[in-house]
């Protein structure tokens, strides 16, 4: 006697696609041309089977976002600092790291889960070092900003430069050859030398600098005041 009961396939979710699988096939294509479409042929399966467990491409791409994300954060263990100055490193500079990790899905990225706000903490533990150091919450909601845009700045300038130089500098430079002779010369030294590699380590860590004391004086300003 036949066992039939092994041999119907059932009914529901296919068995050939779960939400890991998924995740893994889409991180290894470009999320800016990404389509459903593409990931089920990249899969060898029915785009009507993704549906079961992705709604959209706006769905998918959160869904991915999030996770590369996610991996990104947990190779960073963070210690909350006590000293500003600190707190505000840790911050600019696990933000920064993160989003190098993620790579392209990082412009997607998304809270999906509550674990995932542990991406927030960070900036929890800086935003309240400056408030315990005498800044109003406002100008300590500035100072955050201004660190979450630098760390995404250079990650960004650090994705486009790759191991060569950043596509503006040779644009640059063929427009300085047609200055009249003697015009911009230290403008044509400083390309000429690349004092300034756009998304490097050391390029980074001056402009961190910058910051960190721009806000110790308007900390001392506020001492200053009260």
């Amino acid at each position: 006697m036949t066992n039939t009961s092994s041999a119907a396939p059932r009914r529901g979710r296919p068995r050939r696609v779960d939400r890991e699988r998924i995740i893994e096939a889409a991180r290894a294509l470009d999320p800016s041309t990404l389509t459903m479409q593409q990931l089920a042929v990249e899969m060898g399966v029915d785009r009507k089977t993704l549906h079961y467990h992705v709604e959209n491409r706006a769905t998918l791409l959160r869904m991915v976002a999030a996770d590369a994300f996610r991996e990104a954060l947990t190779q960073h263990h963070f210690t909350p600092q006590d000293d500003w100055r600190d707190a505000l490193r840790a911050f600019a500079t696990i933000t920064r790291e993160a989003v190098i990790s993620a790579g392209a899905w990082a412009s997607y990225v998304a809270m999906e889960k509550e674990e995932d706000l542990e991406a927030v903490r960070p900036a929890e533990a800086a935003a309240r070092a400056l408030v315990s150091a005498g800044l109003p919450e406002n100008e300590a909601g500035r100072v955050i900003a201004l660190l979450a845009e630098l760390a995404y700045t250079s990650a960004r300038d650090r994705a486009i430069t790759g191991a060569g130089t950043h596509p503006q500098e040779p644009e640059l430079e063929v427009a300085l050859e047609t200055a009249p002779e003697g015009e911009f010369a230290l403008v044509r030294r400083l390309v000429g030398a690349h004092s300034a590699s756009l998304g490097s380590d050391e390029q980074f860590a001056f402009d961190l600098n910058l910051i960190l004391l721009g806000v110790e004086k308007l900390v001392a300003d506020r001492h200053a005041a009260s």
